[in-house]
């Protein structure tokens, strides 16, 4: 099945990156908390003790929104927790303060002081 070119970029197919946005949209919405690694396993993964869950996906899509600065990674007491950083555009999966400033070109840099002074 063929992916995008930006998945190609990103090393995902579309199931991985079904679940990078279905983390974000849940990170974000839960902005003031932070999950361990195993508390997302049981939110989209299979909750039932003892049953298998094929986690090589979901461990892909966590390390690649970590990746994209949306969310941040911190070991704590032996777990890896997971919690919201900054809001992205879903479909470039860049910060969206870098989508702002790169949209237009030149649109931001009139108010912004040049880096070196013009030569004459």
């Amino acid at each position: 099945m063929p992916i995008t070119k930006l998945q190609f970029e990103m090393g995902i197919d579309a199931g991985i990156e079904a679940l990078m946005v279905a983390l974000y949209d849940f990170l974000e919405e839960n902005q003031d908390t932070a999950y361990a690694e195993e508390e997302l396993y049981q939110q989209f993964g299979v909750s039932d003790p003892g049953t298998y869950i094929d986690t090589s996906h979901l461990d892909i899509a966590l390390q690649k929104i970590v990746e994209t600065g949306a969310v941040e990674a911190r070991s704590v007491a032996n777990s890896t927790y997971y919690a919201f950083l900054q809001e992205i555009d879903k479909s470039t999966w860049k910060p969206v303060a870098d989508s702002d400033n790169m949209s237009g070109d030149d649109e931001g840099d009139e108010s912004s002081e040049p880096e070196s002074p013009p030569s004459e």
